[in-house]
């Protein structure tokens, strides 16, 4: 897809939750093509230490920084110790996101609801809002929210909280974009992953019906979704703006 150079040198993404998962994957690439990372961690696991511990050729490199909450007030604290580091970020990768349980409709609370609506769209509201207020617009090429096939398919009958959710952030990507006249905003949505989401929230028997119903025969690897994020802000996607990518296999 890109050439393995340093495309991205000089350049400094933020990844919100980048510890695990595709927010790895996704720090990683870029870190390869030469920029400089910078990603939120709650907890200070393992994880995060050896994140941190990869060395990269060139200018490349990855830092976390503890965020406690997503409250608005611990997000621009965050944002303004980015600062003292670094003058400038290029790109937001708004990654933060999480089902919390499967649930039907009828058994859901409204603290369910509540609490996905708070990590899967305000996470990326407020750290939009707030990196482009404290940043400045000028030099914020890219935006990428990490939305999910369930804003499309309203979650397959167990996850219609987290579906409704995504579907927001699908909505907010579109109509950012048609604001921010210099920044390209777009969203990056994926099927069933392999990643610690569907083993802690996934059974062997949804697994094998996901894989069932996918033309590709399998569940998707982290990397298959970091090398969009990564076209998406790269010169060769500059015509690419308000879209919704889905990363699917052919999931429906």
């Amino acid at each position: 897809m890109i050439e393995q150079n340093k495309i991205f040198n000089k350049k400094a993404v933020l990844v919100t939750g980048g510890s695990r998962g595709i927010g790895r994957s996704i720090c990683i690439k870029f870190a390869e093509l030469g920029a400089k990372v910078i990603f939120s961690y709650r907890k200070n696991t393992s994880k995060v230490k050896s994140l941190q511990n990869l060395n990269f050729e060139g200018s490349g490199q990855i830092t976390g920084l503890r965020l406690p909450s997503l409250k608005d007030k611990d997000i621009k604290i965050f944002l303004k110790k980015t600062k003292k580091n670094y003058k400038q970020i290029n790109f937001l990768i708004n990654n933060i996101g999480d089902a919390i349980k499967r649930s039907s409709f009828l058994k859901s609370n409204e603290k369910l609801w509540l609490d996905n609506i708070e990590i899967n769209l305000f996470s990326a509201v407020r750290f939009s809002k707030n990196l482009l207020k404290i940043f400045g617009k000028k030099k914020i090429y890219s935006i990428i929210n990490i939305g999910s096939t369930a804003g499309k398919n309203g979650g397959q009958g167990d996850s219609l909280h987290y579906g409704v959710a995504k579907s927001a952030l699908h909505t907010l990507t579109i109509g950012l974009a048609k604001e921010l006249k210099n920044t390209r905003v777009n969203c990056v949505a994926p099927s069933a992953i392999d990643t610690s989401f569907q083993k802690r929230l996934s059974s062997k028997e949804r697994i094998k019906k996901i894989i069932k119903s996918t033309p590709a025969g399998r569940i998707g690897k982290v990397d298959e979704v970091s090398n969009v994020v990564v076209f998406l802000c790269s010169e060769d996607s500059s015509y690419v703006d308000g879209e919704i990518i889905y990363v699917t296999g052919g999931r429906v």
